[in-house]
């Protein structure tokens, strides 16, 4: 049966190893003569139990303990020195070597079946407990794995809706362009060449600038890997830049303080992401809650940033758990602030959030850069 442990008896006295295997009936028995034998076997078997002899020829019990114990395969298998000697240094040294247990011989059956059944209980709760182990590791390995394809998503989901408020007024213009020619065409007024031209040079400049736009948001969400020294205020900058569109769109206000002097060591795109993900929390915020006049301030000072915004604050019961997976007041996947926080670290600083009257206040610091 499937669930029977596998016990391995080492002794180079065939009349030891078949007191033991009668003694032992109930459990799936291997033996082996000498050493080198109970190695081969251990390499190919999966062995939840020892019982080792000590004195035996060429090799010794006490030097296959020591390689059983090296090998990182082997290590966790529980040994019991079974043997003659019976000095106290002996018992020390089996010890030391990693041994679980020490019995002398002659030994009481009773008190060797009984110290086999209590090992092997506690290498049974060691294997359910390896195996819930290795079973929460490949449900954590899968889940990070779906937040980071949900941030993926959430990241293309952000950059259509800059690139749709970018473009509403350029492509407003362009309808317009179109439907006043359409309609000196269809009344049958006369076109000439300095309209036509001028028309089609305003049409290209539209078109040229949201060509820009695309390329503008693709350069700003491609992934850089490198790190270096760089401008907080700088970079909070650039997000605005991207986000004013947006920004303008929900007459969200933004207030911009920096008395940044020394530039950050980090990833200065990956930074951004952290500043697009506050922010968006807090657009989120404001829409949820219908916040009036809603604002966002951002003071900057060397090496660390503070983003507040007049949303009303964190809800108490997730506050501490705001940066975990899937945890949000705002009704959203909760990945954003995550990720913030996971990049945050990533570049060796930290994150926190707090509230005050107006509404909640993320920091973020870093460490300054190591000369």
């Amino acid at each position: 049966m499937d669930n029977i442990q596998t016990v391995l008896l080492v002794d180079d006295v065939k009349e030891n190893l078949d007191v033991l295997v009668e003694l032992l009936k109930e459990y799936d028995l291997v033996t082996a003569i000498d050493g080198k034998t109970a190695l081969e076997i251990v390499d190919t078997e999966d062995i939840d139990l020892i019982l080792l002899d000590i004195m035996m020829p060429v090799m010794d019990g006490f030097e296959v303990c020591s390689i059983l114990k090296k090998n990182e395969r082997t290590s966790h298998i529980p040994i019991i020195f079974l043997t003659a000697l019976n000095k106290p240094k002996d018992i020390q040294e089996g010890f030391e070597l990693g041994a679980v247990d020490y019995i002398t011989k002659p030994f009481n059956p009773t008190e060797l079946i009984s110290r086999v059944n209590t090992h092997l209980k506690l290498r049974a709760y060691e294997k359910d407990l390896e195996s819930i182990v290795k079973e929460e590791h490949e449900k954590n390995r899968i889940k990070q794995q779906m937040i980071h394809q949900q941030s993926k998503q959430a990241a293309l989901g952000e950059l259509l809706m800059h690139i749709a408020h970018q473009w509403k007024q350029p492509l407003s213009s362009l309808s317009a362009l179109n439907i006043n020619n359409r309609i000196k065409i269809e009344q049958g007024l006369y076109l000439n060449n300095d309209e036509d031209l001028f028309r089609i040079d305003k049409s290209q400049k539209l078109i040229d600038f949201m060509s820009t736009t695309v390329k503008t948001f693709i350069d700003f969400y491609q992934p850089s890997y490198t790190s270096g020294t760089f401008s907080l205020t700088s970079s909070v900058k650039e997000v605005i830049d991207i986000s004013s569109a947006t920004l303008k769109y929900e007459d969200i206000k933004i207030i911009l303080n920096s008395t940044e002097t020394e530039e950050t060591y980090g990833n200065t795109n990956e930074f951004t992401q952290i500043v697009f993900s506050i922010i968006n929390n807090a657009r989120s915020i404001f829409k949820q809650r219908g916040t009036k006049e809603p604002e966002i301030k951002i003071d900057i000072t060397n090496y660390q940033l503070k983003i507040g915004d007049n949303g009303g604050g964190v809800d108490k019961d997730i506050i501490d758990d705001i940066f975990l997976p899937f945890k949000s007041s705002t009704g959203s996947s909760g990945i954003g602030l995550y990720i913030a926080k996971e990049i945050t670290e990533k570049n060796d600083g930290t994150i926190s959030v707090s509230n005050n009257e107006k509404g909640a206040v993320f920091k973020i610091d870093f460490h300054p850069p190591t000369s």
